[in-house]
């Protein structure tokens, strides 16, 4: 599995995905900053707006760009010819995508908190940061799910489904039902933290505001099982074409 992440980590050397890694953050924050400097609450903006839209899309394109970049370059031949066993390979490829995912976090937790030094907000940056690493696991379930999306269909049939999935969750976040929806977890999970609604309005009174940590635990639970069978799957394809 290590040694799979090694080497999907080499194969992006030079691409367009590396540039995005670092570049997607700081044009959220940018954009961000624009439209929401005047509220007074940047931080929590870029926060909000991260857990609600951009990050489940992030994820969605840049393990689409990861797999167009495979089947261009070698329709996974070399993987399918390689002595590796395929359901550890499959694991090591997701384990590469939730590292991209944590160095776009880590970006993002740099900026923001550079930005709540010059501009004026009301929460920590401890709070910043564990919001942000914290929405990093919070949808880390997606990262199997999108590898095999994309293994089975395209990039843009993968991000469509996650714009659906972002969809939805908007619009049910706000029932007790709706956080069957893994989408919504990452929504409310910043919530406590960064003391704004997913609507970007402040919350006045925040003494009886719960967490919603429980996210987490859910999401990794996911993302193991996930993960599980996105492996499985790659392994009995390979079966089926032999």
């Amino acid at each position: 599995m290590l040694k799979a992440l090694s080497i999907e980590t080499l194969k992006t050397k030079r691409t367009l995905v590396r540039q995005l890694i670092w570049v997607f953050p700081f044009l959220v924050a940018i954009v961000t900053f624009l439209l929401f400097a005047a509220a007074g609450y940047v931080a929590q903006s870029i926060i909000n707006q991260w857990s609600c839209i951009w990050f489940p899309l992030f994820l969605a394109l840049i393990i689409g760009l990861n797999d167009r970049h495979e089947k261009n370059s070698t329709e996974y031949k070399m993987i399918l010819s390689s002595p590796n066993d395929l359901f550890s390979y499959e694991l090591g490829r997701i384990l590469h995508g939730s590292l991209q995912g944590l160095i776009t976090s880590l970006v993002l937790v740099i900026l923001v908190c550079v930005l709540s030094f010059v501009t004026v907000t009301s929460v920590s940056v401890s709070s910043i940061v564990l919001a942000i690493l914290g929405l990093w696991l919070v949808n880390l379930w997606q990262v199997p799910l999108y590898t095999w999306i994309s293994r089975l269909t395209n990039m843009y049939v993968t991000v469509l489904i996650a714009a659906i999935g972002v969809f939805i969750g908007i619009e049910i976040n706000e029932y007790a039902w709706g956080k069957i929806w893994p989408f919504t977890w990452s929504e409310i999970f910043p919530i406590s933290l960064i003391k704004i609604k997913i609507n970007g309005l402040p919350i006045a009174n925040t003494s009886g505001l719960s967490n919603n940590y429980w996210t987490i635990g859910a999401a990794l639970v996911l993302f193991v099982i996930l993960s599980y069978l996105g492996a499985r799957s790659f392994r009995n394809q390979v079966k089926k074409n032999d």
